[in-house]
């Protein structure tokens, strides 16, 4: 989950930087919404792909074995780590808990959403549209084909341009791009750059709603309307309103001649990125293709050695009930498969147990397996520079104290 984290979070920011760098500023607006829901997508699905290219890339190695010194497991240890959990158990709840909130706000918008619209005065516009009138809004906004409006607002110039506004995100699916980045946003909350995405959609939503609304007045007058406008009293986070985005980026965006077509070459910039992020992404490596007969040979380790393994097994291995109640201790060995990145991809019992075979035993190897089966990934072993597949046999030492 770390590696795939890692190289999620490589590729989003490749290209988010030639959004900022590139893009951002041209008037390819279609295109910049494309491309952001493009590679927002790449960044998800590159690393898994990058799994089943890159072998065909790289020379392939045996297994590398490791036997790992013995660790120790005293009762004493698993009695405490009953009462404080595992440090990974925190954090899964911590990510649960963000989870949650996140939901339960998306939820909530919701609900004041459908609230507002079946309290309100419904009028439908020949478009498709639903004009609603409700006294929840201060100006308009919408919300896929609903577009809500003051009870008070009265059908002027400037009523007009705010209704093509967001008729214009009516009209462009908007609010299909802005459910699914809430939804990324509920899973990725704790990722900066999932939310510069959904903050890069919605200014990209405003600039292609501004066009096509000024395009129906004098440039001037909408641009007035924008500064009078400036402070809106009403804010739903799932909709769109009129006045969102910084309003400095939106009158330059509005005032800016069309991009020339040659500048559209920027685009052609994404297939490095995804080159790179198939070939480099899920197991980073020096660029080249090593030496078949190196033995140079790097042995996996857990994320802060021997002393972070002893302490995330002290703190997340039980240790068994009818093995304490009869005050049997032992050694257990434990056989780990790793793949390439690191991850665990199988965990059973070593061929050779040094213990006679028992129930204790049993119990044992099962609550061995059990936290084996929950621990992050490592880090890989290396051989010619080259992360490879390793077996570990791992010596668990339950003991009474």
């Amino acid at each position: 989950m770390l590696t795939y984290l890692f190289s999620v979070t490589l590729a989003w920011g490749f290209f988010a930087l030639l959004y900022h760098l590139l893009l951002r500023r041209e008037t390819f607006f279609h295109a910049n919404r494309a491309f952001l829901l493009t590679s927002l997508a790449l960044g998800l699905t590159l690393p898994v792909a990058g799994m089943f290219f890159r072998p065909a890339l790289a020379f392939t190695f045996e297994p590398v074995t490791a036997v790992l010194p013995d660790l120790t497991i005293s009762l004493q240890q698993a009695e405490q780590a009953a009462g404080q959990g595992s440090w990974t158990t925190y954090l899964w709840w911590m990510y649960l808990a963000g989870t949650a909130l996140v939901t339960m706000r998306i939820a909530w918008g919701i609900f004041r959403l459908s609230r507002m619209a079946a309290g309100g005065a419904t009028e439908y516009l020949p478009d498709g549209c639903r004009l609603i009138r409700t006294p929840d809004a201060t100006l308009p906004f919408s919300f896929f084909n609903r577009i809500y409006v003051p009870v008070d607002f009265t059908a002027d110039n400037d009523f007009q341009n705010m209704l093509a506004h967001e008729r214009a995100h009516v009209h462009g699916w908007h609010s299909v791009d802005v459910l699914l980045l809430e939804i990324l946003c509920m899973v990725f909350w704790f990722h900066p750059l999932a939310h510069w995405y959904r903050r890069s959609l919605r200014t990209v939503h405003e600039y292609l709603a501004d066009r096509e609304a000024s395009g129906q007045t004098d440039r001037k007058a909408y641009g007035m309307l924008l500064l009078r406008q400036a402070q809106p009293r009403y804010a739903l986070a799932l909709a769109h309103h009129f006045f969102q985005s910084p309003l400095k980026q939106r009158l330059l965006m509005l005032t800016r001649s069309h991009s020339p077509l040659v500048r559209s070459w920027k685009y052609s910039l994404v297939l490095p990125i995804v080159v790179f992020s198939l070939v480099y992404l899920p197991r980073p490596n020096r660029p080249g293709m090593p030496d078949e007969s190196a033995t140079t040979t790097q042995s996996p380790s857990f994320p802060g050695g021997m002393p972070a393994l002893s302490a995330y097994l002290a703190g997340a291995i039980t240790y068994p009930a009818a093995a304490r109640e009869n005050k049997v201790e032992g050694k257990v060995l434990i056989e780990l498969t790793l793949d390439a990145s690191g991850a665990i991809t199988r965990v059973q019992p070593a061929l050779q147990q040094p213990m006679p075979a028992s129930a204790y035993r049993q119990e044992m190897i099962g609550e061995a397996i059990r936290v084996m089966e929950q621990m992050p990934d490592w880090i890989p072993a290396q051989r010619a520079d080259m992360p490879v597949k390793t077996k570990i046999t791992l010596p668990i030492h339950f003991k009474l104290e």
